[in-house]
């Protein structure tokens, strides 16, 4: 898996958190999109890179 499948993959899983269980107390006037793509993003890049500067790597286990 690539470098860009990987920090894509956690972008997405991040991103789809703040969808799935968004800010608020459930209400009729929940605002499901008050994350943007761009800053889930912006947030799975510096856990990347915090990772890489701590001495750690993701890999891919087989199955």
């Amino acid at each position: 898996m690539s470098d860009q499948a990987i920090e894509t993959l956690i972008t997405n899983a991040i991103h789809s958190v703040f969808i799935k269980y968004p800010e608020g107390d459930g209400g009729p006037n929940l605002d499901y999109d008050w994350i943007k793509p761009d800053q889930s993003a912006f947030i799975a890049k510096a856990i990347l890179q915090d990772l890489a500067a701590n001495g750690y790597q993701i890999v891919r286990k087989h199955a």
